[in-house]
């Protein structure tokens, strides 16, 4: 053991405590000792940090393998743009943080102050984009889990939803969020469809704006008292890919001379979503539609207990009605939506006529066949503008989950460079001590990769 002061100890290129910074410990032996004592422990902390990641990673390769369409349709709701916006801007980050680590080798004061004050300003701004990403999708009702309600299909679609609180439509659906589905405001599809020649379900009904308050009733629970109401006798039309095949011929003539815009508002539609009219079995009972049931044993099972009499059960799918108005206004409890749809006439009888004349479709048969063979980008377009597939919900739990915990490394990152700026203010930072500059500009190079892979897998993959 030397008995050489250690404050005078030095290596062959000068980095000692006598030399060197102050900020060199003493229970190293020198500058560079500390410097790769220190780089060891923040790539062992990335290592977890990759592993830590790596559970969500393992989570998205999962879902994406056994729901592959869930990501082709969700990925449409992100902004690419955005998105793209952001990768730039951590990218620049990543270069400013590597030149503020070469400005403190070469004691540059200025250059690493302005350096890590633009990693902290891209830091920022990637926080900024993000913020109005998730209060869009907020507002939209974007979210994960339960809390997953849309108002538009991922093509820009309006849906109807369990909340009926979008801005700009109402729909006929009162949702139960206590038992899970709806209590009123759905129609079996087999009972609204009267042109069973066309591809979209064709509704023949009676649609009101209906305005009122709630209030108290007698036994303590809140009821709606309607106070007046007005008809919407116009229908909308979905044209998708601006093709009019199936719809009737007047309005593909008025949106040919007209544009697509040219229908009145509000207008009303029969507006399918899995999320909130369910298909599967049903009966009809006395006090209106029962269902829907997993099978029809179970269906039969309830139409027998409650009323023997009922027609037996069938399967089909369920739709609401919605009204677009065409504007960005929430229209909250005050205001429902109403309507009165007649069933469909049974189909005409058929004679024995030699088979001189066609014989007429049978209700709800298939006889839509377009024109020409639909590309994959029409394909697409079409899978967009129609409803969430089931488990749509777990995209978006993956998502913010990985996008909120990208996030929150990026506030850590921004308190780190903020500690570094206050540092290199006061000149801590030397060619012999400049260790914390390159262990943070490390940890942040890790962050920005982690956002390049999830750009693509998120954003772009489908």
């Amino acid at each position: 053991m030397s008995e050489q002061p250690h404050g005078a100890h030095a290596d062959d290129h000068g980095h000692g405590h006598g030399l060197g910074s102050e900020f060199i410990q003493h229970h190293y032996d020198d500058a560079k000792h500390q410097f790769d004592s220190g780089k060891l422990g923040i790539w062992i902390f990335l290592g977890q940090e990759v592993l830590f990641f790596s559970a969500l990673f393992v989570a998205y390769i999962l879902y994406r393998s056994h729901h592959p369409e869930i990501y082709a349709y969700a990925h449409t709701y992100l902004d690419t743009k955005m998105g793209a916006i952001n990768t730039g801007v951590l990218i620049a980050s990543s270069l400013t943080a590597a030149w503020a680590v070469r400005a403190a080798q070469l004691r540059q004061p200025k250059l690493l102050i302005g350096c890590l004050a633009a990693t902290i300003a891209c830091a920022f701004g990637f926080l900024v984009i993000k913020y109005f990403e998730y209060t869009h999708k907020i507002h939209e009702h974007i979210l994960f889990g339960r809390y997953f309600d849309p108002c538009v299909s991922s093509g820009g679609t309006p849906l109807i939803n369990k909340g009926n609180n979008c801005p700009g439509t109402k729909s006929s659906v009162i949702y139960n969020l206590g038992t899970s589905k709806a209590d009123e405001g759905c129609y079996l599809d087999r009972d609204i469809d009267t042109d069973p020649k066309a591809p979209f379900v064709q509704a023949d009904c009676q649609v009101f704006e209906v305005t009122g308050a709630v209030q108290a009733g007698a036994d303590g629970k809140a009821a709606f008292v309607e106070k007046g109401r007005r008809p919407i006798v116009d229908r909308c039309f979905d044209i998708a890919l601006g093709r009019t095949g199936g719809l009737p011929a007047s309005h593909a003539e008025g949106t040919a001379k007209h544009g697509a815009h040219a229908e009145k508002l509000p207008c009303w539609k029969p507006n399918f979503n899995p999320h909130v009219c369910k298909s599967g079995w049903w009966y009809n009972a006395k006090d209106g539609l029962q269902g829907p049931f997993v099978d029809d044993a179970k269906c039969n099972s309830a139409r027998i207990t409650k009323n023997p009499e009922a027609a037996a059960c069938t399967h089909s799918r369920s739709s609401g009605i919605l009204v677009d108005y065409g504007d960005h206004t929430v229209r909250g409890a005050t205001t429902k939506i109403v309507a009165e749809c007649k069933p469909p006439a049974p189909p005409a009888a058929v004679t024995d006529d030699g088979g001189v004349a066609q014989r007429p479709l049978e209700l709800g048969a298939k006889a839509f066949t377009p024109s020409t063979k639909l590309t994959h980008h029409e394909e697409k377009e079409m899978l967009y503008a129609g409803p969430p597939p089931a488990h749509t919900s777990m995209f978006f739990t993956i998502y913010f989950a990985m996008t909120g915990l990208h996030g929150i490394h990026v506030l850590v990152g921004i308190f780190v460079f903020i500690w570094l700026l206050i540092r290199a203010a006061k000149g801590h930072f030397t060619p012999d001590y400049f260790g914390p500059v390159d262990f943070a500009a490390l940890y942040w190079h890790i962050v920005d990769l982690i956002w390049i892979f999830l750009f693509p897998l998120l954003y772009l993959i489908h």
